[in-house]
């Protein structure tokens, strides 16, 4: 069984934290981190919640809560389950585990071509075989293995919402909608933006307050950061520093006051996505730089 290169975290809704902890411990070998819910309720929560937009997975114990309050196991709990992530996330891959011998045949005949179904403390490797080859499929963990560089300045750098925000615009980067290229466009100013306040935050030297405080000056930021050394004048970050402001203020950010006569294409947040992924990765090069030195 192969290990992911991408860290993917899947959802486990279990009333039972002893067979939660082994289930744990077996899937870190694999990349895999488990999110632990002990209820229906307090899956929900967690689903809709910051983290659900990273879950890679859901995996259902065939009998559990419903709510967070009750004691006893409820058997109605699958169904609810089962309806609940197959309209909010029919695209994650979906198993079922069941402790007991019984019901396994059971289940496996009632959802036959449709879900999974695996025996507790006997199928959990071929369970998380098929949950990572699944996972695999998933547009968003195949971008963070194609640009696993950049996700990885992003994770260790930048918030979530930037990690988002990347992941749509490289997805949407062949969209033709005019709508849906000006919101790549804007996307990557806002990634532009944290960018810099970033900098600020972890070096008032580097970038001083007067560029960021009150409205974000990015065209003083970049220019000052090529002033003072930290980027090459007229050179590859210097340049796309540039483009990408000039690019997304004009088109992205801005509604302008009559149509250009020639507008922004796919071929342009081409363009502007991939200056952006060399601006992180200068970003990554001068945070790392920045602590070794501390």
């Amino acid at each position: 069984m192969s290990t992911s290169t991408v860290q993917m975290k899947m959802l486990v809704i279990d009333d039972s934290l002893p067979y939660v902890e082994a289930l744990y411990r077996d899937v870190q070998r694999f990349n895999i981190q488990l999110r632990h819910a002990g209820s229906l309720e307090e899956g929900r929560e967690l689903f809709e919640g910051p983290e659900g937009a990273s879950i890679a997975g859901v995996i259902l114990d065939v009998k559990c809560l419903k709510a967070r309050h009750q004691t006893v196991p409820d058997s109605s709990f699958i169904t609810a389950a089962i309806k609940y992530f197959g309209e909010k996330a029919s695209h994650l891959p979906l198993v079922v585990l069941t402790g007991e011998t019984d019901q396994y045949q059971n289940l496996k005949e009632l959802y036959e071509g449709t879900l999974r179904i695996y025996s507790k403390g006997r199928d959990e490797n071929e369970m998380i075989a098929f949950m990572l080859a699944e996972a695999e499929k998933l547009d968003w963990i195949r971008l963070r293995h194609s640009y696993a560089d950049v996700f990885a300045v992003v994770d260790q750098h930048l918030d979530k919402e930037a990690e988002q925000e990347l992941i749509s615009c490289l997805k949407e980067m062949d969209n033709t909608d005019f709508t849906v290229i000006k919101n790549s466009l804007s996307c990557l100013r806002r990634l532009q933006e944290k960018i810099y306040l970033a900098v600020n935050r972890a070096d008032r030297e580097l970038l001083p307050n007067r560029f960021v405080g009150g409205e974000l000056n990015i065209v003083g930021a970049y220019k000052h950061l090529s002033e003072t050394g930290q980027v090459e004048r007229y050179k590859i970050i210097d340049r796309f520093a540039e483009l990408i402001y000039k690019i997304t203020s004009d088109n992205g950010a801005h509604t302008p006051h009559a149509n250009p006569k020639y507008p922004p294409t796919r071929y342009s947040v081409h363009a502007v996505t991939y200056a952006m992924l060399d601006l992180l990765l200068w970003f990554g090069s001068l945070m790392e730089n920045k602590n070794r030195l501390l």
